[in-house]
């Protein structure tokens, strides 16, 4: 660097920039070393620029009011983005997100009908606690109305606690992001949610008599997913390839797919990927399920590997609603009216459980990595267990309690005799049962 290229300054200094191609200046760097003791530069365009930017730092150091430039920099990007408002984050936040089709579609929705008309103009960085709970407030007595006037159990609690949970998900990613130092979504209970309906678990002739009386084309979904525990959506992505059922001690039904239920235009039923990972698992078959399934692919399965083995109208997936229109039909014949579809997996995980499947079988049929729902179902299967030590330890007494019956019984009756035969009495206290 020349004496002509550097200018001499009372404060930071300024230097050409030239282009190694045409070899005129392209830009004018200036630069300091700040009260940190570090160099700090950048680069413009025209030399008044730098002049400008110079004399700026230098009033800012002498007021006492300097920072790093880059952390200033990184501060004014942050506050650009905190001006956003509520709704504009949602949109950038949810479309950022890896979710399942299914699980964005109601993000999306619940945002749209439950979170932005109260919250969605508020500036994010705005946001505070009392508007979280007020909008909560609000909305819980809105959906128990709602569930009041159209006599449902539960007073909108599943509802709520989805609504919050989508916002607490947005809010969250906006911490991750740095927009906000805290998550202002802080109201207890909120997260903390019990279902209203109370899980169903068939007998063997309740499985049989629904069986009988669901459509032909849909009775072998029942015991199908009465013993392998396989999700409503994942019942309707079953294609032909993923039943083997040549050796019927052996027979398996993979799952590698899973029908959504989407009302959205062009999504609705779509086949996607399975729920999680643990989810894409192989169950095996009982053997007495394989006649039916056998039965229900030469009648009312598609054709070819690929074909459905519950097909919908036209050929395309089954709907959901199909399934859920005539489950309500049969479930009313049967006077069960609670009963959900979902049923059927609870019934076929509680049987495993009493059974005697471990945990790590329970995850395994049930498609779950966290065991805390698998949890739930060995509990059952324990208690199972537990009843059934207890009889074996029990019998052992009851076996002892019958043997000292007997004896009491042959010694009372040798007693008898000594008296007959003119002998004397035992004396008192012999032969005594202890007292039970």
């Amino acid at each position: 660097m020349t004496e002509k290229q550097r200018r001499k300054r009372t404060f930071g200094e300024i230097e050409r920039r030239k282009s190694q191609q045409a070899g005129a200046v392209a830009s004018w760097r200036a630069r300091y070393t700040g009260p940190d003791l570090k160099r700090h530069s950048r680069n413009f365009g025209d030399k008044m620029a730098a002049e400008a930017w110079l004399n700026a730092e230098r009033l800012l150091i002498d007021r006492d009011l300097w920072t790093p430039p880059r952390e200033r920099e990184r501060r004014a990007r942050l506050d650009a983005q905190r001006g956003i408002t509520f709704a504009e984050w949602a949109e950038r936040s949810i479309a950022g997100k890896q979710l399942r089709p299914s699980t964005r579609y109601r993000y999306e929705q619940t945002l749209r009908k439950r979170v932005l008309p109260d919250l969605g103009d508020i500036p994010l960085r705005d946001l505070s606690r009392l508007d979280i709970t007020n909008w909560y407030t609000k909305m819980r007595a809105q959906l128990a109305a709602e569930a009041r006037a159209a006599q449902r159990k539960g007073e909108g609690c599943g509802a709520a606690f989805s609504a919050y949970q989508v916002l607490s998900s947005v809010l969250n990613d906006a911490v991750d992001h740095e927009l906000l130092d805290t998550s202002p979504a802080r109201v207890k209970g909120a997260l903390r949610y019990d279902a209203v309906h109370e899980p169903v678990v068939l007998t063997p002739e309740q499985m049989w008599r629904l069986h009988e009386l669901m459509p032909d084309y849909l009775a072998a979904l029942v015991p199908l997913a009465a013993t392998t525990g396989l999700r409503h959506g994942e019942l309707r992505a079953l294609q032909r390839r993923h039943l083997h059922l040549d050796d019927p001690a052996r027979a398996v039904v993979q799952v590698r797919g899973t029908a959504a239920n989407n009302k959205a235009s062009g999504r609705y039923n779509q086949i996607g990927e399975p729920k999680t990972k643990a989810s894409r698992r192989d169950v095996a078959i009982p053997s007495f399920v394989v006649p039916i399934l056998q039965d229900h692919l030469e009648k009312h399965a598609q054709p070819g590997d690929d074909g459905f083995v519950f097909v919908g109208r036209k050929g395309a997936v089954l709907h959901a609603s199909v399934v859920e229109s005539n489950w309500r039909s049969v479930r009313k014949q049967l006077g069960l009216d609670d009963l959900h579809i979902h049923d059927l997996r609870h019934t076929a995980l509680t049987w495993a459980a009493r059974s005697g499947a471990t945990l790590a079988e329970l995850m395994a049929i049930a498609g779950r990595k966290n065991p805390t729902i698998a949890l739930r179902y060995q509990h059952i299967g324990d208690e199972e267990r537990r009843h059934a030590i207890a009889e074996k330890v029990g019998a052992a007494f009851t076996d002892e309690l019958a043997q000292r019956r007997a004896r009491r019984t042959t010694d009372v009756e040798g007693a008898g005799g000594a008296v007959a035969s003119g002998g004397q009495e035992r004396p008192e206290g012999a032969g005594r049962t202890p007292p039970m």
